[in-house]
């Protein structure tokens, strides 16, 4: 569905072991970067699009998760 919306990535916050099953990789890795301190492992993402460009951007929450 996101993908469909034109969203080019999809970042969660979770389990390594669950998350990466389905292709996400620490976000890092496309040079996104949490908003507060968290484990590398666990902050993680998904390039939708194919075209997997490294970003260079903090992650925004939207008001509704209050950060």
């Amino acid at each position: 569905m996101a993908q469909k919306m034109g969203y080019k990535y999809s970042v969660v916050l979770g389990h390594e072991k669950y998350y990466s099953k389905s292709g996400y990789a620490p976000a890092s890795q496309y040079g996104i970067k949490a908003p507060f301190e968290v484990e590398d492992e666990s902050f993680m993402a998904i390039c939708l699009n194919g075209t997997v460009g490294k970003l260079n951007g903090v992650m925004e929450y939207d008001e509704a998760f209050g950060l």
